[in-house]
């Protein structure tokens, strides 16, 4: 299962990463603003972020089999289609709506319901080997996205990019899942604050829910300021396409270690520290980015690379290890389904900010400023909802 995961997390991962190459596609192919195009983006991220509660209750209800063989057929379909796109209301249909629709029903929502009900002990390890799969599909399909744009040209790289999704999402899941088999048992006994077996009714109105749910906005919003204009501000001061999405599957490989270790620190220490830790490094990344205005210093790129590369993915690993020491129960993955609404309220608001900053300053230096303030206020988040927890809020 924990291959399973991690593979279904590297395919979606990776497209969704590699969609910062295509922004760049399609604003020289349309000749669309940066906000225009930035805009498909924040839909997706959306569009997502509303499936994850349909996503979670599909494998509440229905479980993992049919549920991933149909997010598989649905992302192959939405990428086929957005290969064909002539205006912006195209893109945002195909990729914003359909293809985000795909991501969410095989992604985090569902694999981490179903790890965290089979590993009731070394849950955050598990989660976090699960996670080092959207590492490796940064580093692999971001490049592959930009050399099959320069070879094919972008809409024949959306069509590679379906007949990839296809061949790695679904055959395995048959496999994995036998018609009329379930997971192994009922939900796995919670490990710490969580004396009940939550409803989702429950959680909603608990303040501890709420103040997470805000915290991960907060992460979202920062986070995809940095993933959706990373390239473009590299491409800007001077560095070749392929050279900054290359550098950016670099990250790509560094997030594979942050993720291991991070899933490994929750295990053994305070989950709020853990995270703490996680936005402190990324910190550091986004400020090297911050400072990079021309072509002269690419060591800044590695250090970017480095640093936001360790925190990538993490942040969402190390908030699925506390939700589910809280949350767990039989209505797990319907609560986390609501909890992930939020990244695609603070993603899509992410995607969007940043290309507005842009088109307003010609700069992404206020953007990227915006997106460290939200990190911080994200981990101060994080800490008030441990400590309401321990409140019995």
């Amino acid at each position: 299962m924990v291959a399973l995961a991690f593979l279904h997390i590297a395919v979606s991962r990776g497209i969704s990463g590699s969609f910062g190459v295509f922004y760049v596609a399609l604003i020289e192919a349309f000749g669309w603003s940066r906000a225009a195009t930035a805009s498909a983006i924040s839909l997706q991220i959306i569009s997502e972020g509303i499936s994850f509660p349909f996503a979670g209750s599909l494998i509440d209800r229905l479980g993992p089999r049919r549920t991933l063989i149909l997010g598989g057929s649905v992302l192959a379909l939405g990428l086929a289609l957005t290969s064909t796109v002539s205006s912006i209301w195209e893109l945002y249909l195909w990729m914003g709506v359909v293809t985000a629709l795909g991501l969410a029903l095989i992604g985090m929502v569902p694999h981490v319901a179903i790890l965290s009900r089979e590993f009731s002990q070394h849950r955050g390890t598990a989660l976090g080997l699960a996670w080092m799969g959207g590492g490796l599909g940064i580093m692999l399909l971001v490049p592959l996205a930009q050399i099959m744009i320069g070879n094919w040209g972008w809409s024949l790289a959306y069509v590679g990019f379906a007949v990839v999704a296809a061949l790695l999402v679904i055959p395995p899941v048959p496999l994995l899942f036998t018609p009329g088999s379930k997971m192994s048992g009922a939900p796995a006994p919670p490990q710490t604050e969580n004396p009940t077996d939550w409803t989702v009714k429950q959680a909603l109105r608990s303040s501890t829910f709420w103040l997470l749910f805000g915290s991960r906005i907060l992460a979202s919003v920062g986070n995809q300021i940095v993933l959706t204009h990373q390239i473009a501000h590299a491409v800007d001061v001077g560095y070749p396409k392929l050279f900054a999405a290359s550098i950016f599957g670099l990250m790509g490989v560094v997030s594979i270690f942050g993720r291991l270790l991070f899933g490994y620190l929750t295990d053994v220490m305070k989950n709020e520290t853990v995270f703490a830790w996680v936005q402190a490094t990324s910190l550091i990344g986004i400020a090297a980015l911050l400072v990079l205005h021309d072509d002269s210093s690419p060591g800044l790129l590695y250090t970017y690379a480095l640093f936001y590369g360790l925190g990538q993915g993490s942040r969402a690993l190390v908030l699925s290890a506390i939700s589910a020491d809280l949350f767990l129960g039989k209505s797990f993955g319907a609560i986390y389904g609501y909890f992930t609404l939020s990244v695609g309220i603070g993603g899509g608001f992410g995607a969007w900010i940043g290309g507005f900053i842009f088109d307003a300053t010609k700069s992404y230096f206020a953007a990227f400023l915006f997106s460290m303030a939200c990190a911080v206020l994200a981990a101060i988040g994080v800490w008030a909802s441990k400590r309401g927890a321990a409140k019995g809020g």
